[in-house]
């Protein structure tokens, strides 16, 4: 009888899991909080996602939207397209400015995959008299924040395929989040380092959407699960479910549909199992296992034998641009690109911004001189019409820099046009480099309207070229962390890395999971190198990251930190900010405590190796720990600390957090490659100002004692 009501209660879970609704705001899908529709003819779109996975029964769009006051309403209209087809019409009532819409989406227009929402307008202010074109009191104001798509969907079968079952499992197009559950060996840092491993793969395949990591020591229900471990282990745990995998030469990866207690399934989850007979063969699975990005194989299982990356380069990852290289447009990612129509929309007349331009990454701690060019050569074509002042404009990091002169009345092809870029305009990290149009014409105000002829081309055959830099930058910076991991990831693979849990909790090990696959998204590569132990690094001369509650880590590695939470420590407190942005910072010798619902990430230089550095992530408790894991995958919180000493408040609806730079300065990078001038410059520039100060004296007085000599000799003589 017990059996059967377990059943059935298994039963009305599975069902009721499969009822599933997604209420996102517009605003997740695109970097603005609002859609500001202009002009007589203007329009904005995006596009938002359908997992493979996902068996949708319905889909809607809730608008909130708010029109200009000055439009006719008769003739002002706005319409909602799918995929291209209209779905909606809307009238713009200036009687009521503020609005909303719900608006059902038709399932035979959504696909699998990225859908585009569209959104145009048709504005007008006039009956009977010429419009401007873009008038400023046209204008409609869609409200992403307020604005959200509904979507009502099942889950469909995990397929006992692999490829497909990757494909479906850890889709990137899933939202808000995914969630996926480890089971390994919490006592054996080697089954750790392949878990961290696996995790890292299943983040990588997530792209950048928030994936969360979790582990137990059974299948955990309602999640996709996925099992590390070696033979004997797997088998252990795969044996309660009345499963096994073989044992056999070579790393095993197989897929099962999640298996319940009573030896069921649910078919809507998926097991994944990656073991080994030995070590070796684990670590061969697993790295099989991160790397898989092919709809391959069409078996249930595979066996790995060996494991073979290309040769890796320090400072790799994601779009990160070598120096000294010259790069074609199209091998970074910009096609050719036409702005069309007198606005100088791309593309489609009525979609996007009208902007276009390149995004690439330097490494974090390149020593960016200031006296250097990075240079465009540029190729790109024009058409007939436009007034002699037709530019377009070229800016960098969102500062105008230079025109393009658009002179010739009749249009013009330029091929190999120079353009030199100011290195002091690029930063370590993400950089961008934007092309804007601004077409004039010499029609009437009238007339404007027939603009089909305009357009600027540039090429995808143009190129950049930056120079080369050393690799030097002062250290402690939390900020290059954020970016992409730094110092981590100075080999992309994570090498000469070392994850130290201090104590194989649970809260530790959820949160070195979820940084690893932070630190993996914003990099791009799998952290094939980096080890977990679960011993205090004596001598390691490499990077660490400490995970654990502050009572856990030891008073060696915690003493040299910038902040002591635990015992007796010094407490920096900021006094004022000066002048040059530095704050002043007092310290107070105390004995207290971090208290609840606060975490930390500290920085500072290794006691082992000269510039290598720890970071630190810490909380009084587990569960604030974990907080404070989920707090750094937010975008709002990661891509903020800064300094050597970020304190993130977790008891508030979005986190937040305050900056400080306290503890020693340090440098670090390729110094072999960085002149003693460039090192002091960077590091000690008073010291060499100072330097160059007592050699302009020495100068003087030399001059001075030489005419002195010749003054003496001419006075005997």
């Amino acid at each position: 009888m017990v059996r059967v009501l377990v059943l059935f209660f298994l039963l009305l879970q599975t069902s009721a899991a499969q009822a599933l609704v997604s209420k996102v705001p517009l605003q997740r899908f695109t970097s603005s909080g609002t859609f500001e529709l202009r002009c007589v003819s203007g329009g904005q779109n995006l596009s938002f996602p359908i997992p493979a996975r996902w068996d949708v029964r319905k889909a809607s769009l809730s608008l909130q939207y708010m029109v200009s006051n000055n439009m006719i309403g008769e003739l002002s209209q706005m319409v909602v397209k799918l995929n291209g087809d209209p779905i909606s019409k809307l009238k713009l009532n200036p009687q009521a400015p503020s609005a909303n819409a719900d608006i059902m989406m038709p399932l035979a227009l959504l696909e699998v995959g990225y859908n585009d929402l569209s959104f145009q307008v048709a504005q007008h202010y006039q009956t009977n008299q010429c419009e401007q074109p873009c008038a400023p009191d046209l204008w409609t104001n869609i409200s992403l924040k307020e604005s959200y798509i509904q979507i009502e969907y099942e889950l469909k079968p995990i397929p006992l395929r692999l490829g497909e079952a990757f494909e479906m499992m850890f889709d990137p197009k899933q939202f808000p989040q995914a969630s996926v559950n480890l089971i390994t060996d919490v006592s054996s840092p080697e089954s750790l380092t392949m878990a961290g491993v696996v995790a890292s793969g299943i983040a990588r395949h997530f792209d950048y959407r928030k994936v969360q990591f979790s582990h137990s020591s059974e299948v955990r229900p309602g999640v996709d699960n996925v099992l590390v471990g070696t033979t004997q282990f797997a088998n252990g745990i795969l044996e309660r479910y009345r499963l096994s995998s073989t044992a056999g030469q070579g790393g095993l990866i197989k897929i099962f549909q999640l298996p319940t207690l009573l030896g069921g399934s649910y078919r809507h989850h998926g097991l994944v199992v990656v073991s080994g007979d030995d070590d070796l063969a684990l670590k061969v699975a697993a790295k099989t296992f991160a790397n898989m990005s092919l709809p391959y194989p069409g078996t249930d299982e595979l066996r790995a034998f060996s494991f073979s990356m290309p040769d890796i380069s320090m400072y790799g990852g994601r779009r990160v641009l070598a120096s000294d290289k010259v790069y074609d447009f199209g091998a970074l990612g910009m096609s050719s690109y036409s702005f069309q129509g007198q606005t100088g929309r791309p593309g489609k007349r009525g979609f996007g911004v009208n902007s276009s331009g390149l995004n690439f990454r330097l490494p974090p701690d390149f020593l960016i001189k200031q006296n250097q060019y990075a240079k465009l050569t540029l190729n790109f074509a024009y058409g007939a019409g436009m007034r002699n002042d037709s530019t377009v404009t070229i800016t960098v990091n969102d500062q105008q820099v230079r025109d393009l002169h658009l002179d010739r009345a009749g249009g013009n092809y330029v091929e190999g046009y120079k353009v030199d870029l100011p290195t002091f305009l690029f930063k370590p990290g993400a950089n961008t480099i934007t092309f804007r149009p601004y077409i004039n014409t010499q029609r009437q105000v009238c007339d404007v309207a027939i603009t089909d002829g305009l357009f600027v081309t540039i090429f995808d055959n143009s190129t950049l070229f930056f120079p080369p830099m050393p690799h030097f930058v002062e250290m402690p910076k939390l900020e290059l962390f954020a970016l992409n991991g730094f110092p981590f990831t100075r080999w992309p693979d994570g090498f000469e890395t070392l994850v130290y849990l201090p104590k194989p909790d649970a809260a530790s090990i959820d949160t070195a999971m979820n940084l690893i696959g932070m630190i993996t998204q914003r990099n791009g590569f799998p952290l094939f190198g980096t080890q977990i132990t679960l011993t205090e690094p004596q001598a390691w001369d490499g990077e660490t990251l400490v995970i654990g509650t502050a009572a856990n880590i030891p008073k060696s590695l915690i003493d040299r930190a910038p902040m002591q939470v635990e015992g007796i420590g010094n407490v920096p407190y900021p006094v004022n900010r000066s002048w040059d942005s530095e704050t002043s910072i007092s310290l107070s010798k105390q004995i207290s405590g971090l208290g609840a619902a606060n975490g930390l990430l500290m920085q500072f230089e290794s006691a082992y190796k000269r510039g290598r550095s720890v970071v630190v992530a810490t909380a009084h408790t587990e569960p604030d720990l974990l907080a404070l894991g989920d707090a750094l995958l937010s975008p709002g919180i990661i891509s903020r600390v800064a300094g050597d000493l970020s304190i993130i408040r977790l008891n508030v609806p979005e986190y937040d957090l305050i900056n400080l730079s306290v503890g020693s300065k340090y440098s670090t990078g390729n110094t072999e490659n960085t002149s003693v001038i460039d090192a002091l410059l960077y590091r000690s520039p008073y010291l060499l100002y100072g330097l160059l100060a007592l050699v302009l004296i020495a100068l003087c007085l030399i001059f001075y004692k030489v005419l002195q000599r010749i003054r003496a000799k001419r006075s005997t003589s």
